[in-house]
């Protein structure tokens, strides 16, 4: 398992010849070795990577020399007695920026957490570019990825002490619910993956698989990044704030301070972000300069701590010196003389419940009880609806009706979003609008798979980058953007995962007349703001979205993902609360139908069904339909690997309104595109322009 190729490369790159490094691998026992000899670390390497548990990590920086006349000289010395301190550290020549996913401890990420690293590390690489750093080498770590910024820097105490402050900073504006940025790595005797190896942190399965840490990105020439360009973001780093004692005029209060109430009442304007473990109030403007606003992100905010700790940072070297203290006082002159009693808080679970004040009847409403001769009848075959495009399907529920909401589950792969695309696409050629939140995916991904099906297996080409992949040529894109322009609308995720905001964005759309909603998913929503513990936001949250369907008459899709189970999935499995799929109108569940599927399914339908269900690549149960009381149906559908499109029938080919534009159908031999460039070239080690803004 040892990749001699690119454990080479990772040697020329961080340890070079002649000089030496400290390889160590933990594990169920820990292991050290220094090596000068590429060659011996190779041969003394290789019996330790066929274990299942090992992690292989060396020493970033420069080592005192005589280090290397240790035991363990070119060689592994279990559970050795003295391995590199920070004060055997001579140089830095590497800062380490870690991004790692938050998931479950010992477990591997899945592909999606993989991937919000991913992003992580590229809003962090364009920021500091911007910021004039010199250019960085990217790895992935395995389950994350990495940012090894070059410096020449010497380990003391004043260095250290403004490296520690820009890990503290980067820290603050980046760490989110969804990825770490460790602000733990700044010391000097750092370890970091041996780039090549693998990361085995768990079980090796498809939802959490291991990955090859490596080298993804070198620059032409490696320059130091000076220490004043580390020193400028030092600088804006949270500060601990002054300790106010008490006294007979004012006595310690140790009831919690409500930040939230207080900004509030002095008529502050806020964003609250989610920071680590504590809350960012963003703030729309900075108490002493009205144009560091929130036009320029993260320029001025107050950081609650879980510990209740309150700092304050106005991220410009004008404000830099300001405090908690000093924007409080700027607000509340007297807010460290008066005495400090204040009511006490209670928290919200705590409180007393307002009292509901009885609603008589309103004219405006109408009647309180109805009689039956004053409802008005309806034919439920004429509301308003859109049809998913799936014969079956839609015969069996009479399609995706106005006032609902879908919920949509399946396990990893299973072919949620690649149905859900379909389903787009067949619902622009009703000529509804669509809009489309999709807070785990790129843009420009989601537009590569949504482009796929539009354009149909025909008009593909194959790569001839990458054996059995295929592409959208460039004037077919072209038909398909200008076909979908007007009519589908993509979240940009630049502006976050905050459910009131994107709600809100909703409706404005809704306004426009859009008339399908597709949330993808309810599980990188986030729900902070909403009061109660995570089930009772999840149930505020759907609540609030079949108000919105209602409200607007518009049809929502909502993706939840599934707990995990080995069982055959159904409702009862959907990750959250039940009110879930108590709420909804409809629940959907995706399967992938392999072996594992038709061994599952005969515990609930009979042979018969899981036999005639096998000619199919996927079945969508239709596990819950309040309007016409459909449940347990199986609908299936054949899947076409090359276009990613689900069908109804293998031989079913869907010309999409993009072909009355007219288009080339005459496929020319040679490709008239620029080739193919890997995500992470040489000019764009992350896939985005230079022109790209982190923020």
């Amino acid at each position: 398992m040892l990749d001699k190729e690119h454990l080479k490369l990772w040697w020329n790159t961080f340890v070079g010849d002649g000089n030496f490094t400290e390889v160590r691998i933990l594990g169920k026992f820990s292991y050290s070795g220094y090596f000068r000899s590429f060659e011996n670390l190779v041969s003394q390497l290789e019996p330790y990577t066929n274990m299942d548990d090992e992690q292989i990590y060396f020493v970033l920086n420069s080592i005192a020399e005589d280090c290397y006349a240790r035991p363990q000289c070119e060689k592994f010395v279990k559970s050795p007695k003295a391995t590199t301190k920070d004060d055997e550290i001579v140089r830095r020549k590497f800062l380490l920026l870690d991004f790692d996913p938050v998931r479950r401890s010992q477990t591997n990420s899945t592909p999606e957490q993989f991937e919000l690293a991913h992003k992580k590390a590229q809003d962090v690489f364009l920021f500091l570019r911007k910021k004039g750093w010199t250019e960085p080498i990217i790895c992935i770590s395995g389950n994350g990825w990495h940012i090894l910024v070059p410096v020449d820097l010497p380990c003391d105490e004043e260095t250290n002490k403004i490296i520690k402050d820009f890990y503290t900073y980067m820290g603050s504006v980046f760490s989110d619910d969804n990825v770490e940025f460790d602000e733990k790595v700044f010391t000097c005797a750092r370890l970091t993956k041996l780039y090549s190896t693998w990361a085995k942190k768990g079980a090796n399965v498809p939802s959490n698989p291991w990955r090859q840490s490596k080298i993804v990105y070198i620059p032409q020439q490696i320059v130091p990044t000076p220490l004043e360009k580390i020193k400028e973001l030092a600088d804006l780093a949270p500060r601990e704030e002054p300790k106010i004692a008490p006294n007979r005029q004012r006595p310690i209060n140790n009831a919690p301070f409500d930040l939230r109430t207080w900004l509030n009442n002095h008529g502050i304007s806020y964003k609250e972000e989610t920071q680590g473990n504590g809350t960012k109030f963003v703030l729309e403007h900075c108490p002493w300069e009205d144009t560091h606003s929130t036009k320029q992100k993260w320029d001025s905010a107050l950081f609650l701590a879980a510990d209740g700790q309150i700092t304050f940072n106005c991220f410009h070297s004008h404000c830099k010196d300001k405090t908690w203290f000093d924007f409080r006082t700027m607000y509340e002159p007297d807010a460290y003389s008066k005495p400090a009693y204040q009511p006490q808080y209670i928290p919200p679970k705590y409180a007393p419940k307002p009292k509901y004040e009885i609603k008589a009847e309103i004219p405006e409403l109408g009647e309180k009880w109805l009689s039956m001769s004053s409802v008005q009848k309806v034919d439920l075959t004429q509301l308003e609806k859109v049809k998913t495009g799936y014969y079956e399907l839609d015969k069996r529920i009479g399609g995706l009706y106005m006032s609902e909401v879908t919920v949509l589950s399946g396990c990893n792969a299973s072919g949620k979003s690649s149905w859900l695309n379909n389903v787009i696409l067949n619902i622009l050629e009703q000529n509804y609008k669509v809009a489309l939140w999709s807070g785990e995916l790129r843009a420009n991904i989601l537009k590569t798979w949504i482009q796929m099906p539009a354009a149909g297996k025909s008009y593909l080409r194959q790569s001839m980058y990458d054996e059995g992949r295929y592409y959208v040529p460039d004037n077919i894109g072209e038909k398909i953007d200008e076909w979908m322009d007007g009519k589908f609308f993509l979240y940009n995720n630049k502006y976050g995962t905050q459910a009131e905001q994107i709600l809100s964005d909703m409706d404005i759309l809704a306004k426009a007349g859009v008339k399908v909603f597709v949330l993808d998913n309810l599980m990188a929503m986030n729900i902070d703001l909403f009061d109660g513990d995570k089930n009772n936001k999840q149930k505020e949250l759907v609540l609030k979205i079949k108000d919105f369907a209602m409200d607007r008459m518009v049809h929502v899709i909502l993706v939840a993902h599934p707990r995990k189970t080995t069982a055959f999935l159904r409702k009862a499995d959907i990750s959250g609360t039940g009110d879930i799929s108590n709420a909804v109108d409809n629940v959907f569940i995706m399967h992938r139908t392999n072996e594992d599927f038709i061994h599952a399914i005969t515990e609930f339908y009979n042979a018969t069904v899981a036999s005639n269900l096998r000619e199919f690549g996927n079945v969508l149960a239709v596990e819950k339909n309040r309007l016409f009381g459909v449940a347990d149906y199986m609908c299936g559908f054949h899947y076409e690997a090359e276009s990613r499109r689900f069908k109804n029938t293998m031989e079913e080919n869907i010309h999409y309104g993009w072909e009355q534009r007219g288009v080339q159908t005459t496929m020319p031999l040679e490709r008239e595109e620029e080739p193919l460039k890997e995500w992470y070239n040489e000019n764009d080690p992350f896939g985005e322009s230079e022109d790209s803004s982190p923020f």
